[in-house]
């Protein structure tokens, strides 16, 4: 009997892998396809104004809460 970990993982709906049989491509005949590219590059660029906005949101906020309990402590 086989151990548990050795034993393939068999999808629970009963479908093979699409990409079972598809052999990946490395080295220098790897290629990316241009709508991936620009794909990851509008992703990235997403990600980056949302991580820059937050950002800029939280230290607006400390800002504020700073300046607040500043005349509170002052006034």
């Amino acid at each position: 009997m086989r151990e548990p970990l050795q034993q393939p993982f068999s999808n629970p709906f009963g479908r093979t892998d699409r990409l079972s049989r598809h052999k990946a491509v490395t080295g220098l005949k790897a290629r990316v396809r241009w709508w991936q590219r620009i794909f990851s590059l509008l992703c990235l660029l997403i990600v980056v104004a949302i991580v820059g906005t937050l950002l800029a949101f939280s230290v607006g906020l400390l800002v504020l809460i700073a300046r607040l309990l500043l005349d509170v402590i002052v006034g």
